[in-house]
């Protein structure tokens, strides 16, 4: 017997999208807006990786205690 389960209902995600404020559904559709017309544009964000962020904070560490 298979079972399908219909995944909206049961995790209630409509319900977690009206938990945000008219504010904060305004901020997060410009960021969503301003990275869609930035890749569209050949400019998408440089995102790094944990190490290079590790690296980083270290420098900074130890910059600051030196």
């Amino acid at each position: 017997m298979t079972t399908f389960i219909d995944t909206l209902e049961e995790t209630a995600a409509t319900e977690v999208q009206d938990d945000l404020t008219p504010e904060q559904r305004a901020y997060w559709e410009a960021s969503i807006e301003r990275d869609m017309r930035d890749i569209a544009e050949g400019r998408p964000k440089k995102y790094i990786t944990l190490d290079e962020f590790e690296k980083k904070l270290m420098e900074a560490v130890h910059k600051l205690y030196a």
